[in-house]
């Protein structure tokens, strides 16, 4: 499976909420619908509510297109444990 130019139109006619950044990833048999923690970390829960619903959009749309979907959350911050574990080496 490819992206195809239809499954993009698709994908670029659903508005994003709260300028959420989202990525789409060819893996050759899959799709993956990423999206950012550092993004994600800053919305209310009624902004990630609205995200979520945005992202089940996107991926129901890409499957209905034939596409096998994932949705793949990317984690871009450090958090307090990954410092933590940097200064022990």
């Amino acid at each position: 499976m490819t992206y195809t130019r239809n499954m993009q139109m698709a994908f670029r006619s659903i508005k994003p909420p709260h300028d959420l950044r989202v990525d789409i990833v060819d893996y050759g048999k899959f799709l993956t619908v990423q999206f950012y923690e550092s993004q994600w970390r800053h919305y209310t829960d009624a902004e990630r509510f609205k995200c979520i619903q945005y992202l089940e959009k996107v991926k129901k749309t890409l499957e209905l297109l034939g596409a096998v979907v994932a949705l793949d959350p990317i984690l871009d911050v450090e958090t307090p444990d990954d410092r933590a574990r940097r200064r022990r080496k």
